[in-house]
């Protein structure tokens, strides 16, 4: 039976937008070669996950926690946007309460951001300050939102809960995933709901494997027919999966598992 692999990126198969190891990219190809499958599963939009793919080879990405799928021609097989108008309302509300905490949304074409009080855009030499308003480049936007981000400039969690708290409250049909120090905001879905999705629009049954390292995972790990957490997971990860591996992000844990549970 054909096996599929669901890899977290940040803080499990990468170090920010360091170079995936050249290690891990070549147990990917000996896995690919075998006739298996690679996923990224993230809660990075696509051009984040781009900054850390440009050669990498791939079968699918699983983005926004789940709510977004590609193939690796970029075809989209499943998408989920906030709605436009409760995007804005979000983000102007907490922008209200917290205008000190960093902002970004991504609406399908650039990542617009709020970082350090300067108003942003994503580039590939990373957030690059612009001219204009965040909030006006907010208004100004009209197409539906398909993740939003808040996090504090100085990692800190409590407005960030309470942030999550209160969109949990107030809306139905949004999720905000709490990964690490950032709140990753989209329809209700979780890289679990999106692990499922791929596999069910696969034409064939796959065995599935997953590997991660934060809180945002826990739900694809649940799911997985073996779960893997990187050697620098925390515990709460640690103690739903399977195996732990020893190296840690960045170097080999995805390779670690491939060799240790896929490849014949």
């Amino acid at each position: 039976m054909k096996k599929i692999l669901f890899s977290d990126i940040d803080g499990t198969i990468a170090k920010g937008n360091l170079p995936i190891t050249y290690k891990d990219q070549e147990a990917v190809k000996k896995l690919r070669t075998q006739d298996h499958y690679f996923s990224f599963c993230t809660g990075r939009n696509i051009q984040e996950t781009k900054l850390v793919t440009p050669h990498f080879e791939y079968d699918y990405l699983v983005l926004n926690n789940g709510a977004m799928i590609v193939d690796q021609n970029d075809q989209v097989l499943y998408r989920k946007q906030i709605k436009n108008e409760i995007a804005k309302e979000i983000l102007k509300e907490s922008y209200q309460k917290y205008p000190y905490l960093n902002y970004t949304f991504f609406d399908g074409q650039q990542t617009y951001g709020y970082i350090n009080q300067k108003t942003c855009i994503l580039t590939e030499n990373g957030y690059q300050e612009i001219a204009g308003d965040f909030l006006e480049i907010l208004d100004h936007t009209q197409d539906d939102i398909d993740i939003v981000c808040a996090f504090h400039p100085q990692e800190k969690l409590d407005e960030i809960l309470e942030i999550q708290k209160q969109i949990h409250q107030k809306y139905v049909g949004i999720h905000a995933t709490l990964n690490v120090v950032y709140l990753d905001i989209t329809v209700d879905c979780t890289k679990g709901s999106g692990l499922k999705k791929l596999c069910s629009l696969l034409d064939q049954e796959v065995i599935s494997y997953c590997i991660g390292d934060s809180y945002n995972d826990l739900d694809m790990l649940k799911v997985a027919g073996l779960s893997v957490a990187a050697g620098n997971a925390i515990d709460d990860i640690k103690a739903v999966c399977d195996y732990t591996t020893q190296a840690n992000h960045n170097e080999g844990v995805v390779a670690e598992l491939i060799e240790k549970f896929i490849l014949e």
